[in-house]
């Protein structure tokens, strides 16, 4: 009796552990969702971190030059603690550097950058179950006055979707004039899984730039755009020139690109487009990123 006793109860024993189970899940998942959302549209811009140098005041010179780089700098995948100080010492040679995939070990960067070069790193993940953030940030050798960022709201295919892709923009003075200096990261994958979320990823860096870019400020975007200039054109009716096509040169199917306005008080005229002199290697030779930096370098036509 006592045997077929505890084999009757032993269910609805269960059965009340199922449903105190089931109870506190109920409790718990409206906390999650809350956390959840919470994390992903609170605002990037209170994470940047950045550094700004004391920059003399006055004439910087004729010319500024820009590099555009994806340093390929991923976590485990990427030998980033070799390359990112390497890379962090060359940035010396230019006024700004727009640079991606910045994911792993970004301290060894900042730390191996010349003392005067001020940064902003867009550092924070869009939310709990992303792997990394946005990879971007923006050197410069000006004073850094301000900063915005925003990740994208169509992510592309699920390649991209361990990332927090976005666009920066970091303002500075150059000349006494706003620079509005931009870097950004398309969703990679074919034009089948992530043409159509290139196209609104575009769409939603023109309306960036149009809430935080008045007319009358001067603007340099840069990025990987996973997309030839071809494919561009959106940027080219917003009033945006591309660097490498007006100087006639650059590879017709590269995906980065250098694309640039003038502001009321900061004429840009490009005056060429290549790319760098130093070797961007390791000692035995290997490229530092499967990507080729390019530099562009332009004319300062104050009115």
């Amino acid at each position: 009796m006592n045997l077929k006793f505890k084999a009757e109860q032993k269910p609805e024993r269960r059965s009340g552990i199922r449903r105190r189970r089931c109870y506190l899940w109920l409790l718990l998942l409206p906390v999650g969702i809350v956390l959840f959302v919470a994390s992903c549209v609170g605002n990037p811009s209170a994470s940047l971190e950045h550094c700004t140098p004391a920059v003399p005041a006055g004439d910087p010179g004729p010319v500024i030059s820009v590099l555009c780089y994806n340093i390929q700098s991923r976590p485990v995948l990427d030998d980033a603690a070799g390359k990112n100080p390497r890379i962090g010492r060359k940035l010396a040679q230019y006024d700004f550097a727009g640079i991606q995939e910045l994911f792993a070990s970004p301290g060894k960067v900042f730390e191996a950058a010349d003392s005067s070069i001020g940064w902003v790193y867009f550092g924070k993940r869009r939310h709990w179950f992303k792997i990394v953030n946005s990879g971007l940030a923006v050197f410069s050798k000006h004073r850094i006055i301000h900063a915005e960022a925003e990740y994208f709201e169509d992510e592309g295919s699920l390649e991209n979707r361990l990332g927090s892709k976005g666009v920066l923009m970091v303002r500075c003075e150059v000349n006494g004039a706003p620079l509005d200096f931009y870097t950004t990261h398309l969703a990679a994958g074919t034009e089948a899984v992530s043409g159509e979320s290139r196209r609104k990823e575009l769409q939603q860096i023109i309306a960036f730039i149009r809430r935080h870019s008045p007319e009358e400020n001067a603007v340099i975007l840069c990025g990987d755009f996973n997309l030839p200039e071809k494919a561009l054109g959106v940027l080219s009716e917003y009033g945006l020139g591309n660097c490498a096509s007006e100087l006639g040169a650059g590879k017709k199917n590269a995906i980065d690109h250098i694309y640039f306005r003038s502001g009321e008080k900061l004429r840009l005229r490009a005056e060429s487009w290549g790319f760098p002199n130093e070797d961007f290697q390791f000692p035995n030779g290997k490229a530092l990123s499967d990507h080729a930096p390019i530099v562009a370098v332009f004319r300062l036509d104050g009115e």
